[in-house]
């Protein structure tokens, strides 16, 4: 069974960062250097010694807290795994035309713009976008947790109803959320809106576009695609002095500790996180991933 980078930290006394970058070649002081040897001596470890130990991340955001969250339970886990990491945040063309594919082992990526070219040259794990279906992806039950959040609304007694996403990708094709959500409320015959916030954009556009398409309107409930498109719905309903039932979808930290009266659907973040990075790692090490495009895992609803 080969040796892990935590089991190398333990021995040397010393953390799994510090392990990591030791085997990539950064900079560690001589002292920890000489304990990290004698550790993976002592252990027989082998380093891995096709091609590069760094993992290219690509995100669309880190401003939204569930992505700052995912990165940083994936950094642990690839560290542990005995990778390096590096972070790329939105859509960029030139970089992603100008990346030395030799630089990286793998790509981790959320971005749905991931270019297919990048992908079919380095091994790569989506999470919660679907790439191609080449691509093995990580996500929620996000159909389930759409469909938590109609039933919710609908037993609070909701009659009209707006469902607003983040993007406008999320609307075409629509996902698997807003589906759970749209599903539940024709079942049961309850009339719905869609709209959509341009999130690439300023907050003095998006506040613009949350004024013309809330004002004069009056929803029972809305349901947002994503906690921060839901938090910035609050605020303009507060101001328009109405209190219709706003709802998101995401449960991260951040928002659960400063907004913990928000009716949202929690990710299991740290778990999607380290089946991200395991699938990764058998593709790596083992030049295969197991059976299976689609991986979900279970969400919670969170409720006052």
């Amino acid at each position: 069974m080969k040796v892990t980078f935590t089991e190398i930290a333990k021995l040397a006394g010393v953390s799994v960062p510090t392990v990591s970058r030791y085997f990539n070649q950064q900079t560690v002081s001589p002292q920890n250097q000489l304990k990290i040897a004698q550790a993976a001596k002592a252990l027989h470890y082998k380093p891995n010694k096709a091609g590069s130990k760094t993992v290219l991340v690509l995100l669309p955001t880190v401003t939204n807290p569930l992505y700052a969250e995912f990165y940083e339970a994936v950094q642990g886990n690839l560290a542990q795994l005995g990778y390096d990491c590096q972070l790329h945040v939105g859509q960029d063309d030139n970089f992603l035309a100008s990346l030395k594919r030799n630089k990286f082992s793998g790509l981790i990526t959320s971005l749905p713009e991931t270019p297919l070219s990048l992908t079919r040259q380095l091994p790569t794990v989506s999470f919660d976008r679907p790439i191609s279906r080449e691509i093995p992806l990580v996500s929620c039950d996000n159909y389930g947790g759409g469909h938590l959040i109609a039933q919710t609304v609908l037993k609070r007694g909701a009659k009209e109803i707006l469902i607003f996403c983040g993007s406008q990708q999320d609307l075409s094709p629509i996902n698997e959320r807003l589906r759970g959500m749209m599903d539940c409320f024709q079942k049961r015959q309850t009339k719905f809106s869609t709209a959509y916030l341009d999130f690439t954009a300023g907050n003095l556009f998006k506040q613009v576009q949350l004024a013309k398409l809330l004002t004069g309107q009056k929803y029972d409930a809305i349901c947002c695609s994503d906690d921060i498109t839901a938090l910035l719905v609050k605020q303009r309903v507060h101001q328009l002095s109405y209190q219709p039932l706003v709802t998101g979808f995401d449960g991260s930290n951040f928002v659960r500790n400063f907004f913990p009266d928000l009716l949202t659907v929690k990710q299991p973040i740290k778990d999607l996180a380290a089946l991200t990075c395991q699938l990764l790692d058998q593709r790596l090490r083992r030049g295969h991933f197991p059976s299976g495009h689609k991986q979900e895992l279970p969400v919670t609803l969170l409720d006052l």
